[in-house]
């Protein structure tokens, strides 16, 4: 688990003692809409950088950094929406953006109320997400000494899979119903492309998506590892291996990340398209390809819903597997 450091000075310095060595990363600031947020200057660690036209920050972090903390540097016009707490995580390919997502503030009290409800229940899912990030990894320390103990009796396998099948099930479940979640936001969106709400659902949905997707993504070795461990079994660590093969390619990647990548700049062209017949045509094709989208999506989830209660059923078998 990274442990979050709040030394932001001695952070910046290790962002720009690189030169050669650095990676340069691009931000991308947007609205809830997705359109950009232009011209407008963000604080990165510590430094003062402003957006380009597109709504684009080119940022080099040195080769050790894995996240930066970003921040509004006018929070009376705009505020960090997404992501919590302003901590971005960098991702392993420099040429995928980072979507930084931000909102003006709302002195409504209504507004301030939802907000309110809506960060209470992103709070409590963070909790989960960071738990199982806690429990996993000292679930794969004891792993580590369980593989350097030369005898190994029943009672400490029984512990181990007692240990993990919490964990497992539960990252499992969570990556499900938040991929349910995400398609039934993609959903929404296609049935109502002028709603305002159908767009903060989408995004809703986006950020607990990608919270489980990493902690899931983070730790699969932990729990392959685990089960071949204590549940003394290559056939069902494999099992479950093509269960997380499954969701990442035949689910995250053509779907998700196709919403992410394609479907979201699409949207933006079309709410900038000044001609009302063309936009209107835009908006009648984008609900198709939207709708068949969510339609495959959730073939896809069917047959990931199968996968996961059968692997659960498997792993609550609390015996000893034999090969």
């Amino acid at each position: 688990m990274r442990t979050r450091g709040y030394a932001v000075i001695f952070l910046s310095l290790l962002l720009h003692t690189v030169s050669a060595q650095g990676i340069n990363y691009k931000f991308r600031v947007r609205y809830g809409d997705y359109s950009p947020l232009a011209n407008s200057t963000f604080i990165i660690s510590g430094y003062r950088l402003s957006t380009d036209p597109q709504g684009i920050i080119s940022f080099k972090c040195a080769n050790e950094i894995n996240y930066v903390n970003i921040e509004s540097a006018a929070l009376n016009k705009y505020e960090i929406k997404y992501p919590q707490e302003g901590r971005a995580v960098l991702p392993k390919d420099p040429g995928t953006f980072v979507d930084i997502y931000v909102a003006q503030p709302v002195p409504d009290p209504l507004k301030q109320i939802k907000a309110e409800i809506t960060s209470s229940q992103s709070t409590f899912q963070t909790k989960i997400i960071k738990k199982l990030e806690e429990e996993s990894r000292k679930g794969y320390n004891g792993i580590v000494e369980l593989l350097n103990t030369k005898n190994v009796d029943e009672a400490q396998l029984e512990k181990g899979r007692l240990e993990f099948f919490p964990l497992i099930s539960l990252a499992l479940n969570n990556y499900l119903n938040e991929s349910r979640n995400f398609n039934d936001a993609v959903l929404a969106l296609s049935n109502s492309l002028n709603n305002k709400g159908a767009y903060e659902q989408l995004n809703s949905a986006i950020y607990s998506y990608n919270d489980i997707f990493n902690l899931v993504n983070a730790n699969k070795d932990i729990y392959q590892q685990a089960i071949a461990t204590y549940w003394n079994s290559k056939e069902l660590s494999l099992k479950f291996s093509n269960l997380i093969d499954f969701a990442m390619e035949d689910l995250h990647r053509p779907y998700i990340l196709e919403v992410n990548y394609t479907y979201i700049n699409k949207i933006y062209e079309i709410n900038r398209e000044t001609n009302k017949n063309k936009k209107k045509k835009q908006q009648e094709e984008l609900k198709l390809q939207l709708g068949d989208l969510s339609s495959a999506m959730s073939r896809r989830l069917v047959s990931l819903g199968e996968r996961i209660t059968n692997m659960n059923t498997l792993l609550n078998n609390n015996k000893k597997v034999e090969d």
